[in-house]
């Protein structure tokens, strides 16, 4: 079954230190608010697989990730979650508004299946 990416984002309320353990090669990008919504910019380096230590400024982070990850906060604090998305990568979309309850949901887009997604812990 095909691996689907992970998609996690944290967030820095302060300047943070965090251990990544990682199964795969990720890119790490902060996330800075811009007129026509986020901009990613790289953050520091590759990280490459195993464990990574990563100094964080306050601000918005982000990376995917096709296999499992571990998040450990050093110091500072930092919040990280799992963002859910569809098929041509961007976030699921809202129901629309005035959508009839009864009818059911359509289908989803391509014919591949479901797949699996890595799992994403902190500690």
């Amino acid at each position: 079954m095909k691996k689907k990416p992970l998609h996690v984002s944290l967030h820095a309320s302060e300047a943070s230190v965090v251990e990544l353990k990682l199964g795969d090669r990720v890119q790490l990008d902060r996330l800075t608010p811009s007129p026509r919504g986020y901009l990613a910019e790289r953050h520091g380096r590759l990280l490459g697989p195993g464990v990574a230590t990563v100094a964080l400024e306050p601000g918005r982070y982000f990376f995917k990730t096709l296999s499992d990850a571990n998040l450990r906060v050093v110091t500072g604090g930092v919040t990280a979650g799992v963002t859910a998305d569809d098929k041509d990568g961007g976030p699921i979309d809202p129901p629309k508004t005035g959508a009839d309850p009864t009818l059911p949901p359509p289908p989803a887009k391509g014919d591949e299946a479901a797949g699996n997604a890595p799992s994403f812990t902190i500690e």
